[in-house]
């Protein structure tokens, strides 16, 4: 019965792994649309996300991407007694939602596929205002261990004449959805804290604890104010880098898309 028993878990925990595998493909696999997007610019991703659809999370990427204001604050707390930095962010986009529900109705899913069946997590590419679907078999798949890790995944932030990077990074362990989505929201937060010019820094100082009044510890706050209209946001690259564990995302906006009242005043 023992024996039994134990044949049956392990048919179960081999099902649950075949279920949660990449519909078609191979576990590392992803398609070149989700890889490289910049290739196709008419594509819109989706993931299934925290209860939405993938098109109705996509049909607000669009619309957050295509125009919106970014309000908020991002704070630095520089900890030396801790020999560490506590980061703490509060931001919200402005857009409108009448949008979104136009744009939903205007979506066409050309392509997806399953992150894990059990859970429903699924990534899908959308096109908009298509009324021929593209057969999957049109996109190559590309193994993610193939790929040549890039460079810029070494940095947060770089710029050229054209344009402002941001490059966002999460952990690959736990939810996959949740993981690609967070690093693609920190790879356009990063450009936004890169740019912003309105920056305050305190420090503070607390006496030692025993009676000679020296003072032990000095702690600093950098608080950046963001106020932006941002225009044609877009993302270059996604890379995962299952050796260390990590999402990388590849975000940029044309330099003369993103508007500041802050700005226009320190020029």
């Amino acid at each position: 019965m023992t024996l039994f028993l134990n044949l049956i878990t392990r048919l179960v925990i081999i099902l649950l792994i075949v279920i949660s595998m990449k519909t078609g493909m191979a576990a590392n696999s992803y398609p070149e649309w989700f890889l490289y997007p910049q290739k196709y610019a008419n594509i819109i991703t989706g993931y299934s996300y925290r209860g939405l659809t993938a098109k109705e999370d996509a049909a607000s990427v669009y619309n957050v991407y295509k125009e919106c204001i970014v309000k908020g604050t991002y704070e630095v707390f520089d900890t030396s007694s801790e020999k560490g930095l506590l980061q703490n962010s509060d931001y919200f986009y402005y857009f409108s939602p009448d949008s979104v529900d136009k744009t939903f109705g205007r979506l066409t899913e050309v392509d997806h596929f399953d992150i894990n069946m059990i859970f429903g997590d699924y990534i899908a590419a959308f096109e908009l205002d298509s009324f021929a679907v593209v057969s999957k078999e049109s996109f190559p798949v590309i193994d993610a261990d193939s790929m040549t890790k890039p460079d810029w995944v070494e940095s947060s932030f770089f710029e050229d004449d054209l344009y402002y990077y941001g490059i966002g990074k999460f952990t690959t362990t736990g939810n996959e959805n949740d993981g690609w989505k967070t690093a693609e929201e920190q790879a356009v937060f990063n450009i936004l804290t890169n740019v912003a010019v309105e920056v305050h820094n305190v420090k503070y100082y607390s006496l030692s604890s025993d009676t000679s009044g020296h003072l032990d510890r000095i702690e600093g706050i950098t608080i950046l104010k963001l106020l932006f209209l941002v225009r044609n946001i877009s993302i270059v690259q996604r890379y995962p880098d299952f050796n260390n564990q990590l999402f990388f995302v590849l975000a940029k906006i044309s330099k003369t898309d993103i508007f500041s009242p802050m700005l226009n005043s320190n020029k």
